[in-house]
C-alpha cells in the first residue's frame, strides 16, 4: 500500500490493519510512528511481527496469524485505522490521502553489505525478491529461496562486526537495482552476558 501522511509530531502510532479472506479470516497489522510533521509518503509492505507484541489493541489477536499469514490485494475485504500512544490528555490530528494498491517489483540485489562500527561485511551474492540470506559464521552462510529451500552456500567477504555496548549503528547497502531497493534485516546478538532490553 501506498500512502501519504500529515503527520502531528506527537510520536502516536498509527496502525493499517488489512482484513483479509485468505486462508479463513486474516488480519495484517502495518504499524506507522507519527513522530513527524507535515506531509510523509510511506510505502506498507510486510505486515508487522517484530513489534507485536509490544502494543495491545481492542480486537482479538491470534499469534499464529500475525506471524505467519500473508494474503494477495485480491483478498483484501477492507482495511481498519486504529491509533495507539495518543499522548495522554492530547488530542492527536492526521490526515491521510487515499490508501492506494501498488505493485510490487520484482528486483535482484546484488552483493549486500552490513556495515557497523566500522567494520564491512559483503556478501558475494545475487538476492532475488523473496529469498533471504543466513550467515551463522563465515563457513555458515547459505541463500535460500522463498520457499525455504537451499539455493547455494557461500563465503562473504571481511570480518563479522561485533557489537559495542550502547547504542550501534548499522548500515546497510546493495548494488544493481532498478528501483529503491529495500530489505529486512535481523541482527541476533551472541555472548555470554545476558542481554536485557
Amino acid at each position: 500500500m501506498g500512502v501519504w501522511i500529515h503527520g502531528d509530531g506527537q510520536a502516536e502510532l498509527m496502525n493499517f490493519r488489512v482484513a483479509s479472506l485468505a486462508s479463513g479470516d486474516v488480519d495484517l497489522d502495518h504499524y506507522v510512528i507519527i513522530d513527524f510533521e507535515g506531509w510523509r509518503y510511506f510505502e506498507l509492505i510486510e505486515p508487522e511481527a517484530a513489534r507485536f507484541e509490544e502494543y495491545s489493541w481492542p480486537y482479538g489477536r491470534s499469534l499464529y496469524k500475525a506471524y505467519r499469514e500473508v494474503s494477495a490485494i485480491h483478498n483484501v475485504t477492507g482495511i481498519h485505522l486504529w491509533y495507539n500512544n495518543v499522548p495522554v490528555g492530547k488530542t492527536v490530528t492526521c490526515y491521510l490521502s487515499p490508501i492506494k494498491a501498488i505493485p510490487r517489483v520484482e528486483q535482484t540485489v546484488t552483493n549486500p553489505s552490513i556495515t557497523l562500527g566500522g567494520t564491512t561485511i559483503t556478501f558475494p551474492v545475487e538476492i532475488e525478491t523473496g529469498q533471504y540470506l543466513e550467515l551463522r559464521d563465515p563457513d555458515d552462510c547459505k541463500l535460500y529461496s522463498r520457499t525455504g529451500e537451499l539455493v547455494r552456500e557461500l563465503r562473504p567477504d571481511g570480518d563479522i562486526p561485533v557489537l559495542e555496548a550502547g547504542k550501534n549503528e548499522l548500515a546497510f547497502r546493495c548494488e544493481g537495482f532498478p528501483c529503491r531497493p529495500r530489505a529486512y534485516v535481523t541482527v541476533i546478538s551472541e555472548g555470554d552476558e545476558v542481554v536485557r532490553r
